[in-house]
């Protein structure tokens, strides 16, 4: 079960968890600030809002079960229900993270660290006019024009030649 909830995740960007509330894949874009480039931010975030799982994440996981809808439906209700049952628990959402609960209050602890694949890039605009002086830009002298003469006297003395 909780391989089939991973890749819907990843698929989806959200978890609908009943009762608990949904797993959202936050996303902050990059911004340009004094001269930086700061890196975009990625997180996983349980929002404590009550949602029903759709028909479409239910279809979704009775394919990747193997069950029919209305089997894949009992079967995810039992696996909430036996987290939200106990006083202290703990789910395990593959590499994702893990609910952990106590008495009555759900947290989430976040797995999923996205710093290590994003970084933040300083630009530093200045040139070093020792390297622009060291290799001259070479000018590639272009002679087509001689060339095109030179043809074309060949031409007119053929010309010439053969009358």
């Amino acid at each position: 079960m909780t391989k089939s909830l991973v890749q819907y995740f990843i698929k989806n960007g959200h978890l609908d968890l009943p009762t608990i509330g949904v797993l959202r894949w936050s996303k902050q874009e990059s911004v340009w600030q004094n001269n930086q480039l700061t890196a975009p931010k990625e997180t996983i975030i349980l929002d404590r809002i009550v949602a029903n799982p759709t028909k479409h994440f239910y279809s979704f996981l009775a394919e990747d079960l193997g069950l029919s809808i209305e089997q894949a439906h009992v079967q995810f209700e039992n696996y909430i229900a036996d987290f939200t049952s106990k006083k202290i628990a703990s789910l395990n959402i593959g590499s994702l993270g893990t609910l952990l609960k106590n008495e009555e209050e759900v947290s989430w602890n976040n797995l999923y660290n996205a710093d290590i694949y994003y970084k933040d890039i300083t630009i530093n605009p200045s040139i070093n006019s020792d390297i622009v002086n060291e290799f001259p830009i070479e000018t590639k002298k272009d002679y087509w024009w001689v060339w095109t003469i030179l043809i074309v006297f060949i031409a007119l003395a053929l010309i010439f030649y053969k009358q």
